[in-house]
């Protein structure tokens, strides 16, 4: 349970890292699902993500991952059960890399779509996924590494 756990854990965490929980991170958009939670992070890189989740596991503390907070089935909240840390991937909002050439965008996970979308166009090429969210919408949400076997 995080209560119990949050100052230790809190001193395991990257520096600079926690965020004051607002309701912001606690609601869907709907408002039909209120969650809750011990500690919001939102890291700046994948080694702070790493570092997060490293913490929460030795913890045994539950993390529920937050991007653009505009899902409409209520995975960005947890109702119930012991109080999690919320990862939200704000602040990680780099277009890492683009090659044009073979159709490429290397986006950190809290880009918006819109975002995705501009950088694409910038290099003359086309992120062809259009939703009525797409400047809060999260590509680390909206869109996933698939593995084709």
């Amino acid at each position: 349970m995080l209560e119990a756990a949050d100052g230790r854990l809190a001193a395991r965490l990257p520096e600079g890292v926690l965020r004051p929980v607002q309701e912001r991170y606690l609601d869907e958009p709907r408002g039909r699902y209120h969650g809750q939670a011990g500690l919001v992070a939102a890291p700046r890189s994948v080694e702070e993500v790493a570092a997060v989740v490293r913490a929460c596991a030795e913890a045994r503390v539950g993390i529920v991952p937050r991007g653009g907070g505009t899902g409409l089935v209520g995975g960005q909240v947890m109702e119930t059960g012991p109080a999690p840390l919320v990862l939200s991937l704000e602040r990680m909002v780099a277009v890492r890399a683009l090659w044009p050439e073979e159709n490429v965008l290397i986006a950190e996970a809290g880009v918006t779509l819109a975002g995705v979308r501009q950088a694409a166009e910038g290099v003359g090429r086309v992120f062809p996924l259009s939703l009525a969210s797409q400047g809060t919408a999260a590509i680390g949400g909206a869109c996933r590494p698939m593995r084709v076997e």
